[in-house]
């Protein structure tokens, strides 16, 4: 019996020695896993920090656009160059998105949508000064302005724009 004590007391050893190693090897790749984690964790934070601070730019930005897009009475500051001589314009031949740009967004609109696009009619109408009636008027045929004009402008009603001779037909 003595004997067999002895064989024991070897595979017990050998057993608690190899359970001891197999530990040691996943507390190692335990270790290299938990710093992996580490440094991933330390990389998305740096990329959500670029994105909000990206995120807070284009907030701003799109603050500042919506100010400028906002529809006023007057045309943007400048819109004189365009009129040196009064109703004629520098602008004759301008695509509306361009005269948008310049001017700002017109406080009154008459649109007349048409399938074929040279056949659209717009005008669009600025009142240019403080304490005066004077409307800038601006009329666009095919999307291209066609012509303004500086008259007098008390409101839409009775202005008989929609019966202005050449304009709707041609």
């Amino acid at each position: 019996m003595g004997k067999k004590k002895n064989r024991t007391l070897p595979v017990i050893f050998v057993l608690v020695l190899s359970v001891l190693l197999l530990g040691a090897g996943c507390a190692n790749e335990n270790q290299a896993r938990v710093k992996e984690l580490q440094q991933e964790a330390d990389t998305l934070r740096t990329d959500k920090e670029k994105l909000q601070g990206q995120i807070t730019a284009l907030e701003t930005e799109v603050t500042a656009l919506r100010q400028g897009q906002g529809i006023s009475r007057m045309p943007k500051d400048g819109w004189e160059q365009y009129f040196p001589e009064g109703a004629e314009t520098t602008l004759k031949g301008e695509n509306a998105a361009r005269v948008r740009e310049l001017l700002g967004e017109p406080p009154f609109l008459i649109r007349s949508i048409a399938v074929n696009q040279e056949f659209s009619r717009e005008i669009w109408i600025f009142s240019p000064f403080d304490q005066d009636p004077t409307g800038l008027y601006l009329f666009f045929k095919g999307g291209k302005l066609d012509s303004a004009e500086l008259n007098e402008f008390n409101g839409l009603q009775g202005s008989n724009l929609l019966e202005r001779p050449g304009f709707w037909t041609q």
